[in-house]
């Protein structure tokens, strides 16, 4: 009688063993080369590259705009903004201002909650809930829920920023 199980229980141990191992993911938490979320805003300068709303807004013309970004003025582009470790932040007017009697600098407090829900800092005229997540290592993005003051109607706005 032929004795096949040492021959074909080692292959099936290999087999197992790569399946096993093949399957096993390191959390992304484990990797202390991944950083934390909020550890990834902090220290960099965030420039907004994109800010859609869906639906869209009407221009007043009988336009409906659904790339906010598009229609925003230059002095507005080249604004950025700072995440500090202590919970404020900082939003700088960039090299051009829209209006001479701006601040340069407005400060704000900011925080980052395990969900994703980042507080503090939102756009005045609008009113919602905002969440946040990382694109790659030089983007992140913020996905707003919620309505403008002056329209009650409910919209999605994504704000994708980039470093700087």
């Amino acid at each position: 009688m032929k004795k096949w199980f040492p021959k074909t229980g080692m292959v099936f141990c290999a087999i197992a063993g790569m399946l096993l191992f093949a399957h096993c993911k390191k959390d992304k938490q484990d990797n202390p080369k991944d950083p934390s979320f909020k550890e990834f805003l902090i220290g960099k300068k965030w420039q907004l590259s994109a800010y859609t709303a869906n639906p869209g807004m009407d221009d007043g013309e009988g336009h409906v705009i659904t790339d906010i970004y598009a229609v925003f003025p230059a002095c507005m582009k080249d604004d950025f903004t700072e995440y500090f470790a202590d919970g404020t932040g900082a939003e700088d007017e960039g090299a051009t201002k829209c209006a001479a009697g701006n601040p340069q600098r407005r400060t704000f407090n900011w925080n980052l909650k395990a969900d994703g829900t980042l507080e503090g800092r939102g756009d005045d005229d609008f009113t919602g809930t905002y969440r946040a997540e990382k694109i790659s290592n030089t983007s992140y993005k913020v996905t707003g829920t919620g309505h403008f003051k002056d329209d009650p109607a409910q919209r999605t706005i994504v704000l994708t920023f980039k470093a700087i």
